[in-house]
């Protein structure tokens, strides 16, 4: 397991430094899209699932969002993780979460983010959203753009619930929520 986590550091060090560039602050880019695409796989390679959990070849990383993000997603699917490989699933609709493992949020309206947390809760289903109050309202992993720079805020009860783990080196890196 410690191999695992030395052999991944650095890129996500590499990208933690990325992040540390200014991004534009207007709509998000597809290049800023693109970066919290690599974020969000260095996220799912310092997280665990339960061994009841049905992985088994692949880690099917749904996408909810709009074209530019689906867009920018397609440049981690089939990386590695481990010795899986990460299969990126676009959803249209707001349903089949089973198939899921990770689930990426990007401009859902509050009532309906909150459906869907309901709908998800205690599966074992690692939630990445992109707003400041992300994990807040019952999300796992939330990625705020503050001037430039991401923070990652990190619900802990969603994550326990769940039964999920997060590693603590990537937990060094964020702001705790929930604790």
């Amino acid at each position: 397991m410690h191999q695992r986590i030395k052999k991944f550091l650095p890129s996500l060090l590499g990208v933690s430094l990325l992040l540390n560039t200014h991004l534009p602050t207007f709509a998000q880019s597809l290049e800023e899209q693109s970066v919290l695409a690599a974020l969000a796989l260095n996220i799912v390679r310092f997280s665990t699932w339960p061994p009841k959990s049905q992985i088994k070849q692949s880690i099917n990383f749904c996408v909810i969002g709009d074209n530019r993000v689906q867009q920018s997603f397609i440049g981690i699917n089939n990386k590695t993780v481990g010795n899986l490989t990460l299969q990126v699933i676009n959803l249209s609709r707001l349903r089949n979460f089973e198939e899921c493992h990770v689930l990426y949020v990007s401009n859902l309206k509050q009532n309906i983010l909150l459906q869907v947390f309901a709908e998800i809760k205690k599966r074992p289903l690692l939630t990445i959203g992109e707003d400041y109050d992300f994990a807040e309202q019952g999300g796992m992993i939330g990625l705020e753009n503050v001037n430039g720079k991401i923070i990652l805020h990190v619900n802990m009860a969603a994550v326990r619930e769940a039964n999920l783990n997060i590693s603590s080196r990537l937990l060094k890196l964020a702001k705790i929520i929930g604790n």
